[in-house]
């Protein structure tokens, strides 16, 4: 009787700078990815309760969170009892230059055109107010929080050192704990080291990270990331009963 036998399989990583992710048939299953990782996530931490299960609403706010100077990394991998399984997205990561101004984003800006466009339409007779992904109260909550939160990095004297934001590091639930993220976190340093070298900067820069802390700051922690600043969101936004922290880690590099 044959063995059944597990296979993995890791193909190469692929770089897509962001600007060109809409033009490829990439987004759509990317979008799909983060949001089944982030899903996942939520399971180990019940506590957080967060109500809507999803990161990304749509494809578009994957794509303007990595902005149009980002860059997106895949590596895909078979994960398979079959020797011709499927190959599939089984971890990602980006990043950008950093942009201290936290909640000033596209899918921000994005959130209150629309809400202006909702209340319009049902004044014109065109349409009703509605709710769009969140509800009302969600979008006051969020947005007054936002305002309130402002830059979470205070200066340290060094703002001529180039800072990238290392962004949407996500790994498949069958592939973790076997050093993926540390290799897809490499894979970034690697890229940001040559931007910053190709704009004539350098040779020292900063790798900057936002996450939510009750999950992933151990882990940062771990990676040599030092906390420099959170902010706390109070109970009920996006449906968590307890609240969350969202905190800023920065870790000093080199040029290689």
């Amino acid at each position: 009787m044959q063995e059944d036998v597990l296979t993995r399989q890791r193909f190469a990583i692929e770089r897509i700078p962001s600007q060109d992710l809409a033009a490829t048939s990439k987004l759509q299953p990317l979008w799909k990815f983060a949001n089944d990782v982030f899903a996942d996530s939520q399971r180990h931490y019940p506590k957080l309760g967060f109500d809507k299960g999803k990161r990304f609403e749509r494809p578009q706010d994957f794509q303007d969170e990595m902005t149009q100077s980002g860059v997106t990394f895949i590596q895909y991998g078979r994960n398979s009892r079959e020797p011709d399984g499927a190959v599939e997205i089984i971890a990602t990561a980006g990043c950008k230059p950093w942009n201290i101004a936290f909640g000033l984003d596209e899918r921000v800006r994005r959130m209150m055109e629309e809400r202006k466009t909702r209340e319009r339409e049902a004044k014109e007779g065109q349409g009703e107010s509605g709710e769009g992904f969140y509800t009302k109260a969600h979008e006051d909550q969020l947005l007054e929080s936002l305002e309130k939160i402002g830059p979470m990095i205070h200066s340290d004297g060094q703002e001529d050192v180039p800072r990238w934001e290392v962004m949407i590091v996500c790994v498949h639930p069958d592939w973790q704990k076997q050093g993926l993220a540390e290799k897809m976190l490499e894979v970034v340093r690697e890229e940001v080291s040559s931007q910053v070298k190709a704009r004539g900067k350098g040779p020292d820069f900063k790798l900057v990270v936002r996450i939510l802390k009750e999950i992933n700051e151990k882990y940062w922690l771990s990676k040599g990331f030092k906390s420099v600043g959170e902010k706390f969101f109070e109970p009920g936004l996006f449906g968590s009963p307890t609240g969350f922290h969202i905190t800023d880690l920065i870790r000093d590099d080199r040029v290689t």
